[in-house]
């Protein structure tokens, strides 16, 4: 296939709002993943992979017609009535209706990873592809269960190391006390709607709460004017949301209580919450959930209580960008001349099979540039494969993080850097 003459010069680039991850960001990604896979599994929930695909109208049902994400941020397939998913719980709603799991037990817990899509304007902190790490449970009402996975949450957030995040909770009440909070919010909202934004303007006739999350000076002034409180839900929900709280006490768990943090979808009730940092700016949420009992049934299921979250991936990556350490090789074989480049790669294969991350230069270079190679390898160990040690029947260990080394017989390497890294992990 002949060059075609136009493309010279044409710069190929990533897409705006994607992003390239490559060491040592890649090696923190899987971390992170590793991690929280780890706590999830701890705490008894079972992954579940979904399809990246998904029909258009599950979000439209769930996330709700008058959010952002359905009027302005999912990804469409041309011609088609599919989707890239922008978010986790609708599909896995949709997948347990499906499957109709309420009839095979009563009780489910599971956790997803992986990626989502939104069509947003990106910043900082804001993608069009990014990660979720999160978590949804079927089947019981228990305030136990509430706090267990806002515990979780902050478990899975300290397994990646994030610092200094916050928890902001309320509770939106039942279907019935979230339809009385909206006609409040609309009659208190209504005499001010002229100092209100042009986007708001819209939300109170579509979406009255998602004015309490307006970005704007001056509908943040309008919403700190109205009062809100505990005193706005049933006494069974009321009940329930102190019952969460002093179970976060119990837990030793901080938190703010926000009764005007409302989240932006339509299928929250009770129960809902976000995790903060100062250490992300103005787009400060690293995470966030809640409860969505009329979900199941809103899409076609039977009427089962339910509850998760969703942890950003980039969020987090965003709080630890001076935790990042570049990628670690366990052994870096470096030889003392070219001719010895086949008994190295005897060593490095003998290693690999041991289950020891190894590598060595490919190339025809200096020890000395061999040896450079290792640091930015970022290695633990260097073998040394030196013509004169091998007639001794030995090998050179060095120890790069303490400038410290010692012979050690050829035979006994694998046992011996097994032993080093072993003891290091």
């Amino acid at each position: 296939m002949k060059n075609n003459p136009k493309d010279k010069g044409v710069s190929f680039e990533h897409v705006k709002g994607t992003v390239d991850f490559y060491p040592p960001q890649s090696t923190l990604v899987r971390s992170l993943f590793s991690s929280a896979e780890k706590i999830f599994k701890l705490y008894g929930y079972e992954e579940i992979i979904l399809p990246i695909l998904e029909e258009r109208k599950v979000f439209i049902k769930s996330v709700g017609e008058t959010t952002d994400i359905v009027e302005k941020q999912m990804f469409r397939i041309e011609g088609r009535d599919l989707v890239l998913r922008p978010e986790g719980t609708a599909q896995v709603v949709r997948f347990f209706k499906e499957k109709s799991l309420h009839k095979k037990k009563d009780f489910y817990k599971f956790f997803y990873l992986g990626p989502m899509f939104r069509g947003e304007r990106p910043q900082k902190g804001r993608l069009r592809q990014f990660n979720h790490l999160g978590c949804e449970v079927f089947g019981s009402h228990s305030p136990y269960i509430d706090a267990e996975v806002i515990k979780l949450a902050f478990a899975v957030l300290n397994a990646c190391g994030a610092p200094r995040v916050k928890l902001v909770i309320n509770s939106l009440g039942c279907a019935k006390d979230k339809q009385r909070l909206i006609e409040y919010i609309s009659a208190q909202l209504a005499p001010k709607e002229a100092r209100l934004c042009d986007l708001c303007r819209k939300r109170i006739k579509t979406n009255p709460l998602r004015v309490l999350d307006c970005k704007s000076k001056s509908c943040r002034d309008i919403v700190a004017e109205i009062p809100l409180g505990k005193d706005q839900l049933c006494p069974d929900c009321r009940n329930h949301f102190e019952q969460v709280l002093d179970l976060l006490e119990r837990f030793s768990l901080p938190y703010t209580y926000d009764p005007k943090m409302v989240r932006g979808l339509d299928y929250y009730t009770h129960t809902v919450f976000e995790f903060i940092s100062s250490d992300l700016g103005a787009q400060d949420a690293c995470g966030a959930g809640g409860r969505y009992n009329g979900l199941v049934s809103r899409m076609g299921g039977p009427d089962i209580p339910a509850l998760g979250f969703a942890l950003g991936l980039e969020r987090i990556m965003l709080m630890l960008k001076d935790q990042a350490e570049n990628a670690v090789t366990d052994t870096f074989v470096v030889c003392t001349s070219f001719a010895m480049a086949g008994e190295a790669l005897k060593i490095v294969d003998s290693l690999r099979s041991a289950g020891i991350s190894s590598d060595m230069c490919f190339k025809q270079k200096s020890l000395k540039s061999q040896l450079r190679a290792a640091e930015r390898q970022n290695s633990f160990y260097t073998v040394l494969v030196g013509e004169e040690e091998l007639k001794e029947g030995c090998l050179i260990i060095r120890n790069m993080r303490e400038s410290t080394q010692e012979k050690i017989p050829v035979t006994e390497l694998v046992s011996v850097i097994s032993q080093k890294i072993n003891i290091k992990k």
